[in-house]
């Protein structure tokens, strides 16, 4: 009998879709939740995403996408269900009678339309707790304006900090937004289930991915009410030198290392073969060495370049030398360090088996009472009759009515274009 989680016996109903929300609701599923992603037939985006067994989307391309094991359908059940329908209201709102949570991060105004906000839902279930994860939230001038992370990472203030020296503003990251408002979504999840055990009730969240990103900018916020402003300086530091990404040996290896203090620094000058240049007055204080931190930077680069990240990272922490390798996916993938911790979970999609195992990123922390793997990836629609009939009290008459009315599918529709 598999190991129940610390979430066991606690429902989620979430209407999710690209990846901050999924990625947060995925934080419940494999701490044990019944995590019930109610899919549209009519938004598959995430199921087109990809990547694809060879590059290629198969015969059953819907059920095949790796990013579904990261993070869109990993130890959930999938509904697919077309909730706009009268009898898919009717029935999401039976389900709503047994359920937790339910979140969603549609525009505000759309879960009012659907007759699904907090105040509809709590009438049914007084012990609802719902959570909208939304660009700039519920209240304020910006409430109605759409969003990608690249949108928000300005909005926030994030990009205008990130670029390298004399340069224009740069994105900080593919989907550090996302990562991040997933990771606010769990974090509000539990601390509202820790409230309603207190006091019973229910409680509405509404959660911004902007107030998620100007919260990662405290600093700045802090120096701008002093009249403080900076400019970006790339990978250096306002006063550390060195500090930066250095070339190593080999085609695109790099190698990051950073000296704190005049003790790191004549550790570093003594394990880089104390080079004369080394000792020149330009580099005798922490000041002077940030003053000359272009040149610093040169010289310190001609020297790593000669040497392979890894080893060099290794020798450098030896000295108590802060360095680490720039590592590559691909890099992570074999790291000896995280196999030691058991943080890579290897996995086989039932859904696309000529992909053989793979392994996925696991969970940042370890809890021996609350062991975390990937059980399950749902295929489309794979759970609609279990959830149907367990959860919404209806039969396989009625199920199989559902089915041919077009209120859910286990399949997309036929219309629908590959990916």
């Amino acid at each position: 009998m598999a190991e129940k989680g610390v979430l066991d016996g606690v429902r989620v109903l979430t209407l999710e879709q690209v990846h901050a929300l999924p990625w947060g609701t995925g934080f419940l599923a494999d701490l044990g939740a019944d995590v019930i992603r109610v899919e549209s037939p009519d938004h598959l985006q995430d199921r087109k995403a990809g990547p694809f067994p060879g590059g290629q989307a198969g015969e059953e391309w819907w059920n095949e996408a790796g990013n579904l094991v990261y993070y869109g359908t990993r130890n959930k059940r999938s509904l697919c269900m077309d909730v706009t329908n009268p009898r898919g209201k009717e029935v999401f709102l039976k389900l709503v009678e047994k359920t937790d949570i339910v979140t969603d991060n549609f525009r505000p105004g759309t879960m009012q339309r659907f007759g699904f906000d907090h105040d509809s839902l709590s009438a049914i279930n007084p012990r609802i707790i719902t959570l909208s994860s939304t660009a700039y939230g519920y209240t304020g001038p910006w409430r109605r304006a759409g969003s990608r992370a690249r949108t928000v990472d300005a909005a926030c203030g994030l990009s205008f900090l990130t670029g390298y020296e004399g340069g224009p503003s740069m994105r900080a990251s593919n989907n550090y937004m996302d990562h991040s408002v997933g990771n606010n979504v769990a974090y509000a999840l539990l601390l509202a289930l820790y409230q309603r055990k207190r006091t019973g009730k229910g409680m509405r969240i509404d959660l911004t991915m902007l107030e998620t990103g100007v919260s990662a900018v405290g600093p700045a916020i802090l120096e701008a009410q002093q009249g403080m402003t900076r400019d970006r300086l790339g990978c250096a530091h306002w006063w550390k030198a060195p500090h930066n990404v250095y070339p190593a040996r080999g085609d695109d290896r790099w190698i990051v290392i950073v000296v704190s203090s005049d003790e790191e620094w004549a550790r570093l000058k003594i394990t880089m073969g104390s080079p004369g240049w080394a000792d020149e007055d330009r580099f005798a204080t922490a000041l002077s060495r940030w003053h000359n931190r272009h040149a610093l930077d040169e010289l310190v680069a001609e020297w790593t370049s000669q040497h392979d990240d890894l080893e060099l990272a290794q020798l450098l922490q030896q000295q108590s030398i802060t360095a680490g390798s720039c590592m590559t996916a691909q890099n992570l993938v074999n790291d000896p360090h995280l196999q030691a911790r058991d943080y890579m979970w290897e996995f086989s999609n039932p859904q696309a088996p000529e992909v053989g195992p793979r392994v996925f990123a696991g969970r940042p922390f370890r809890d021996p009472g609350n062991t975390m793997s990937i059980t399950k990836v749902a295929g489309l629609g794979q759970d609609n009759s279990e959830v149907l009939s367990d959860l919404a009290g209806l039969s396989s008459s009625d199920i199989e009515g559902l089915e041919a009315e077009g209120v859910i599918f286990g399949s997309p529709r036929p219309e629908e274009s590959r990916p």
